[in-house]
């Protein structure tokens, strides 16, 4: 995996981990579900991109 691919995946955590808490401090159970959810195929894309 390339330096580029690497950042982009620190950053896509970094924006997940601040809406997460954000959802949290809302008391939205409902986004921190759909949050994590989502979080695996976003994280996959950006590495399929890089192929």
């Amino acid at each position: 995996m390339n330096d580029i691919t690497v950042q982009r995946l620190r950053e896509l955590e970094e924006t997940y981990i601040v809406a997460v808490n954000e959802a949290i401090a809302e008391d939205r159970d409902d986004l921190v579900a759909e949050l994590a959810a989502e979080y695996p195929d976003v994280a996959a894309q950006v590495i399929a991109e890089a192929a």
